[in-house]
């Protein structure tokens, strides 16, 4: 494939993954598959340069959506609202509206611009391409505009990033649908200078409701602008900023601690938050290492009052999976898997793979593993907590990816019918064979692979096995309706949105 190192394949006819292992070319739509659900298009992987990265998405992109414009649409709304997803499937809508029949990308493009900036997204996508702004995109970005509300409008106009709210309304002309979107655009595009009631009716709407960001950028980061953000924060800016309240001394303080364990242990709003598993966990283990060093034991129980909420918020958002019979459960843990999802994340694909096969361990039973050079056993049954597993696994490998070495050991004394592989699929050795050799000796057995991270070639055949891409435990909960479908059908199809 375009992206592998330098190493030659040693016959024309054989394709070998990064890491020289034996491997199998995907199909075109299966690459942009893994590819756009398992990236963040934020920063280098392991085996790619960013840009290398989105290099690979237009390349294939461009073809998928001439050959299958229909396919497109469906990844692209999969991904944004299945997987939660957000800068590929914009830039796949970029791909509709300049290769695919422009009214299907219209028709899509509310299904995909679900947040206030992610039609910007687009706008600036389809300019680093260097492609011309069709009517139809035009006409789609006006209409999300005229959409969106006032106040969504300037929460969401990016400034001095590559493409504004400003040059979106300058782009595309948006004829406002009535006073209020009016005045907002006046004051989007003119700033300062604007009309004195453009102005002043930005100004109300900005106090209006006001939010922990514009605290902190008013009052700066001192304690008692933490105090005031507090009831402000929630969901992924609350769980992110933990760190900061513990320093500005809130954690430690009753009232404050009092009113962020109510926002973390109500169970129907913390899963309306929709954090991906892995987001919950680095909170968790953030908090597990300022309790260590700190020696007053108020101010670590304090920290650990806290720790415990967010266990149980994280228990309250896990999946049901109705998967009969117990799974063996392997998570990659090679060099590889310990790259960061993205420049701005602390998280890494090792984290993402192990909290998606913990909490599958956790539903179905049976076994799990990690694995790198060898096989890495868990002293924990299913019934154990999330954290205390992930963190065991964590704490090992960083070896080469010798998975076929691991289906070898792992699958010799297993008695199940279900195995699900966590895995970039870059591995030294030959892991098909093992797997290929147990499915077929059993009747009803079913292999699963989640590909976290979207590289190609791939460890095992395209119809090899039930291959899956991306990091989020939606996909768990999804497992059953794969059991029965191919899953580009799948995705065509939009069966996800039966348990989405």
């Amino acid at each position: 494939m375009s992206f592998n190192t330098s190493r030659k394949s040693r016959s024309d006819a054989e394709i070998l993954t990064h890491e020289a292992g034996r491997g199998f070319a995907p199909s075109a739509a299966m690459e942009l598959l893994l590819l756009v659900t398992g990236s963040l298009f934020s920063g280098d992987t392991f085996y790619e340069r960013g840009a290398q990265r989105k290099g690979r998405l237009a390349r294939l992109a461009e073809p998928v959506t001439q050959a299958d414009p229909e396919f497109v649409t469906a990844l692209a709304v999969f991904a944004r609202q299945g997987l939660g997803l957000r800068s590929g499937p914009s830039a796949l809508l970029a791909h509709l509206f300049w290769w695919g029949p422009t009214a299907l990308a219209r028709e899509v493009a509310q299904e995909v611009w679900l947040r206030g900036d992610e039609h910007l997204e687009t706008l600036a996508y389809t300019q680093a391409q260097g492609w011309k702004l069709r009517k139809a995109l035009k006409q789609a970005v006006a209409e999300r505009l005229n959409t969106m509300s006032p106040a969504a409008l300037l929460k969401y106009r990016r400034r001095g990033r590559g493409v504004s709210q400003k040059d979106a309304l300058i782009l595309c002309h948006p004829q406002p649908k009535d006073r209020d979107h009016a005045l907002v655009y006046e004051y989007l595009v003119r700033g300062p200078q604007a009309l004195p009631e453009a102005r002043a009716y930005a100004q109300v709407l900005l106090e209006e409701r006001p939010t922990w960001e514009r605290i902190l950028s008013e009052q700066g980061r001192t304690p008692q602008a933490w105090q005031q953000a507090l009831p402000h924060l929630q969901g992924l800016s609350l769980v992110r900023n933990l760190k900061n309240l513990h320093e500005a001394g809130l954690l430690q303080d009753p009232e404050a601690r009092s009113l962020l364990l109510q926002k973390l242990t109500r169970p129907e709003e913390v899963r309306r938050w929709r954090l991906f598993p892995y987001q919950w966990l680095l909170a968790i283990f953030q908090l597990e290492a300022l309790s260590t060093s700190l020696e007053e034991p108020p101010a670590s129980r304090a920290l650990s009052e806290v720790k415990a909420a967010l266990e149980l918020a994280l228990e309250a958002t896990l999946p049901p999976l109705p998967l009969q019979g117990p799974s063996l459960v392997l998570v990659d843990l090679s060099g590889s898997m310990f790259s960061n999802l993205s420049q701005h994340s602390e998280a890494t694909y090792a984290l993402a793979a192990a909290s998606l096969g913990a909490v599958l361990y956790r539903r179905t039973g049976g076994r799990l593993y990690g694995f790198d050079d060898d096989l890495i056993e868990l002293p924990y049954g299913p019934e154990a907590s999330v954290a205390p597993m992930v963190r065991h696994l964590l704490g090992q490998g960083g070896g080469g990816t010798c998975l076929g070495h691991a289906l070898q050991q792992s699958l010799a004394g297993f008695q199940g019918q279900r195995v699900v592989i966590f895995t970039d699929e870059q591995v030294h050795d030959d892991a098909e064979t093992p797997l290929r050799r147990w499915v077929r000796a059993g009747q009803g057995r079913m292999a699963y692979l989640v590909n976290v991270a979207g590289y190609a070639p791939l460890a095992f055949p395209e119809q090899g096995v039930v291959r899956v891409g991306g990091f989020s435990e939606r996909l768990l909960a999804l497992l059953p309706l794969l059991e029965s479908h191919d899953p580009l059908a799948w995705v065509r199809m939009g069966a996800w949105r039966a348990l989405a």
